[in-house]
């Protein structure tokens, strides 16, 4: 299922705008690749999404577009949104550089929204001896998807490629509409921590006190402190006094997750 509805060029683009808040004015492109493979020599882009001044962009090859057309739009649309807007901005910055430089012909550098993430998963390894990079999703996910119950309509960057070669074996445009969909939230999710929380978490990081602090949590149904990779985050609303609701988060340990999820199902039968 998809919420979006990307249109389809006579040139076979398939695309999508998006208006921002007109009071908006982004000083910069966030800029984030749909790729067949993380290998940049196995895969192909076929999918790029950008937000620049007040606006989101993707755009999506189908079968009707070749490879080479397609590389030539981006190319052009990127060295112009370049000129116009300035620096390039990505989540995971190396992985936009390296298949800019590669299938683009386009040596430009990319800054790291990723930064202070990888800041506070450096100081917590340091602290604990381990502690993974963190993914986008893992950071920042769109609220009402779980409000809602709309989360199984997200799919993952792995499924790219099945998506992709669904739709040259069909010709169906569904396939890359959930493409489109992903990307777009990923690009809104990526400004949105850019802007909101990167700051945020910089204070964090010049706080050393909070960052020894933080690297243990308490599980919150066992009660027992874990480091907080060993930690899953459950995300629910939860229905207030005025008939309204807030999001409530809680911190659970795998054994907890392993009970609740047993428990589940056995009153599911």
């Amino acid at each position: 299922m998809s919420f979006v509805n990307p249109k389809l060029g006579k040139n076979g683009l398939l695309y999508l705008n998006l208006e921002l808040n007109p009071n908006f004015n982004f000083q910069g492109v966030v800029l984030d690749f749909e790729t067949t493979s993380y290998d940049t020599e196995k895969g192909e882009i076929i999918c790029a999404g950008f937000v620049y001044k007040n606006r989101a962009t993707v755009v999506v090859r189908t079968l009707k577009l070749s490879k080479e057309n397609f590389y030539e739009i981006l190319k052009k649309f990127i060295k112009n949104l370049k000129e116009t807007y300035g620096d390039l901005y990505a989540y995971n910055a190396p992985f936009e550089e390296s298949w800019l430089r590669t299938h683009l012909n386009l040596p430009l550098k990319v800054k790291e929204i990723m930064k202070p993430a990888k800041g506070i998963t450096y100081k917590l390894r340091d602290l604990k001896g381990k502690h993974k990079t963190p993914k986008l999703r893992e950071l920042i996910h769109p609220r009402f998807f779980h409000y809602f119950g709309f989360t199984d309509w997200d799919i993952d960057s792995s499924e790219v490629q099945e998506l992709w070669e669904e739709h040259l074996r069909s010709g169906n445009l569904e396939p890359l509409t959930l493409i489109v969909q992903h990307n777009l939230l990923d690009i809104l999710s990526e400004l949105e921590l850019l802007l909101i929380w990167n700051p945020f978490m910089e204070e964090f990081l010049n706080n050393r006190r909070t960052v020894k602090e933080f690297s243990n949590l308490r599980c919150s149904i066992c009660g027992k402190e874990k480091p907080i990779e060993e930690l899953a985050v459950i995300t629910y609303p939860e229905r207030k006094k005025d008939k309204g609701f807030r999001f409530r988060e809680v911190r659970v340990c795998l054994e907890c997750l392993i009970k609740l999820n047993a428990e589940k199902f056995l009153t599911s039968k």
